[in-house]
Order: C-alpha cells, then sequence, then structure tokens
C-alpha cells in the first residue's frame, strides 16, 4: 500500500511540475529585468531579483556587497537555460562545519556573458520559482 501511495504520489508530482512551473512570462520578465539591472548598474534590483528565505546574515552581507560589484560590470548577454543536470546546485561545507546549498530548488541557471577584459569571468547562476516567481538563489543552511 506504502508502494503504491508513494507511486501516485510521484506521478502526480510530475504531471503537475509543468502547471507549477514558471510562466513564459515570468522567464522574459525575470531576464529583462536582470538586463536592466546591469544597464542602469543598479545593485538594488539585483536585491530584489534575490530570494533571502533561509539566508544567514553573513551571506545576505556579502550577497550585497557580490550585486554591488556585478553592477559595475557590462553584460553583453544575458540568457535563461535549463540548468546542468551534471551540476545542478552547488553543495558545500563552510568553515564553520555547516552544509550548505542554494535556498531553492535551482529550475533554471541565469547564463551572463559580460564584456571583454572587464573584473568578471562569464558564468551561471542558479535560479529558482517560488509562487510562480522565479528569483536568483543564495547559499541556506541545509537541513
Amino acid at each position: 500500500m506504502k508502494t503504491l501511495l508513494l507511486a501516485l504520489t510521484a506521478i502526480l508530482v510530475f504531471r503537475l511540475q509543468p502547471v507549477l512551473a514558471a510562466s513564459p512570462d515570468e522567464e522574459a520578465r525575470f531576464v529583462a529585468a536582470a538586463k536592466q539591472a546591469f544597464e542602469k548598474h543598479d545593485a538594488d534590483a539585483f536585491v530584489a531579483l534575490t530570494c533571502w528565505d533561509r539566508v544567514p546574515e553573513k551571506f545576505k552581507d556579502s550577497g550585497k556587497k557580490q550585486y554591488a560589484r556585478d553592477a559595475k560590470q557590462e553584460a553583453t548577454d544575458i540568457t535563461l537555460t535549463n540548468p546542468d543536470p551534471n551540476e545542478p546546485d552547488l553543495v558545500w561545507k563552510d568553515t564553520d562545519g555547516v552544509s550548505y546549498r542554494s535556498n531553492l530548488s535551482v529550475v533554471k541557471q541565469l547564463k551572463i556573458t559580460f564584456t571583454p577584459g572587464g573584473q568578471f569571468k562569464d558564468g551561471t547562476y542558479p535560479v529558482g520559482e517560488k509562487d510562480g516567481k522565479l528569483y536568483l538563489l543564495e547559499p541556506a543552511p541545509t537541513k
């Protein structure tokens, strides 16, 4: 009986996943907001695009400082991609002995190409979904 219940639950979750995923309009809004944040060099816009749930204060502070540095950089291309199946999320243990990972499940990655010769290398940043909205993710302790 437990196996049947588990199988039915798994089927329902996988069938509902596309319904619960962020809409194409939300994806377009998110990418446009990220592009505008770079164009205006607006660190506060990056902060607003970020999910801060369960993020310790030390990471909130360092994340906001990183956004201030990122916002100064010029981006030539910003796209939303599916997450790399081989590395869907970063997981690490900090010097405090606590394990961390993204504070929401990674559903997309924001791929940013920076202007050559700039301070930062091109990269991908994890994106999660909460209540139909996309957010940049920050580290939170694992349970």
